[in-house]
């Protein structure tokens, strides 16, 4: 699903499909997301997710999306 993000999703809640947070819409530049994370997940998602830097902000590519709502960006099963 290809989603052009605006001002409106920031500050949306980023889950996995099982509703785990993971992070959260920190910046939107260009319809892209760069999303930050939150403190506490796991190595195990991370790497999952391909978030295997240290800054703790991540883009958000639009093969990983499932679905952007009202309730926020949904992943799609990890």
């Amino acid at each position: 699903m290809a989603h052009e993000f605006t001002d409106e999703d920031r500050d949306k809640p980023v889950r996995v499909v099982d509703g785990e947070r993971v992070g959260t819409v920190s910046d939107v530049r260009d319809g892209r997301a760069s999303v930050e994370e939150d403190e506490g997940i796991t190595d195990a998602i991370k790497e999952k997710l391909g978030w295997d830097d240290d800054d703790g902000s991540h883009e958000l590519g639009d093969a990983a999306i499932e679905r952007v709502d009202d309730d926020g960006v949904w992943i799609r099963q990890i």
